[in-house]
């Protein structure tokens, strides 16, 4: 082997030499690395661990103080059971969102916000109350609120001031059917447009009869005066309804029923007298 050829082999080996050992330099950094993010991650399981332990042990991080806010028909201690919540809870750990869910479950409470409190280490519960705007009589009398909701049964103590709607089943009412649930959103509608007259408001109200041929019926509370509004366009009934019922309302017992469900105009039929009756009859 020349002189040359004898170089240039050495030089291959040289070569070969330390590309193995760059190889072996970058397998045992990895290696390394691989050991110490290991090591890292028992380090911080471990003092995550200890943390958890420590603060189910140390009573400052416990419940020190429960505030509700909010309830006028729920009482704290109907909205205190629900929530289950004891003085011995860490207030680290508590679950905001199941116990939210489960304040939910009182029949007045439309929405329950619940937050800590860690400068007083209390826990906060906020509640959202359902606005009752009328009765349902079904198969007892209940309560509807503004979004249609029928949420409760009626009992002693309850606020009875409201108009009561009627002419659903049960059935229809509870299986959520389409049609019930849309009478009962019209009627929510008629007495919320009540609400922004002054001639008559809701509280002039005494039954909203709802039917799915014929729409609503307004009675009044003076008189028991059917108002046939039928479906829709309400706003533009009841300012109709409004020019012509100060005249009507001294004689609300001599209509038979007034209807609104002709065009710019308001259909009014009186009863019969006595005298009337005999010359038919």
């Amino acid at each position: 082997m020349s002189t040359k050829d004898h170089v240039r082999a050495h030089r291959k080996i040289r070569r070969i030499r330390k590309k193995k050992a760059g190889r072996y330099r970058a397998w045992a950094m990895g290696i390394g690395k691989g050991v110490l993010s290991l090591a890292m991650l028992i380090s911080l399981t471990f003092l995550g661990f200890t943390i958890y332990q420590y603060s189910q042990r140390f009573a400052g991080l416990n419940v020190g103080e429960i505030k509700v806010m909010g309830c006028l028909n729920a009482t704290e201690t109907e909205l205190l059971n629900l929530a289950k919540v004891d003085f011995k809870d860490s207030l680290v750990n508590l679950d905001l969102k199941e116990v939210s869910n489960r304040l939910a479950r009182h029949p007045w409470v439309e929405k329950a916000k619940v937050k800590r409190d860690w400068s007083r280490k209390a826990l906060i519960i906020e509640v959202r109350e359902r606005i009752p705007q009328a009765l349902i009589l079904l198969d007892d009398l209940y309560l509807v609120d503004r979004n249609g909701e029928i949420f409760k049964k009626i009992e002693p103590g309850d606020r009875v001031n409201f108009p009561v709607l009627t002419g659903l089943k049960h059935r229809e009412v509870m299986e959520r059917d389409q049609q019930a649930v849309g009478l009962i959103l019209q009627a929510l509608e008629l007495l919320d447009l009540l609400g922004k007259h002054k001639i008559l408001t809701p509280q002039d109200v005494s039954e909203v009869a709802l039917s799915r041929k014929s729409g609503l019926t307004l009675f009044t509370l003076k008189g028991g005066m059917p108002i046939r509004l039928g479906s829709g366009g309400f706003a533009e009934k009841l300012d109709r309804l409004e020019r012509v019922l100060p005249d009507l309302q001294q004689k609300a017992r001599e209509v038979e029923y007034m209807d609104l469900n002709y065009p710019r105009k308001v259909v009014v039929k009186m009863k019969e007298t006595g005298t009337e009756k005999s010359r038919k009859s």
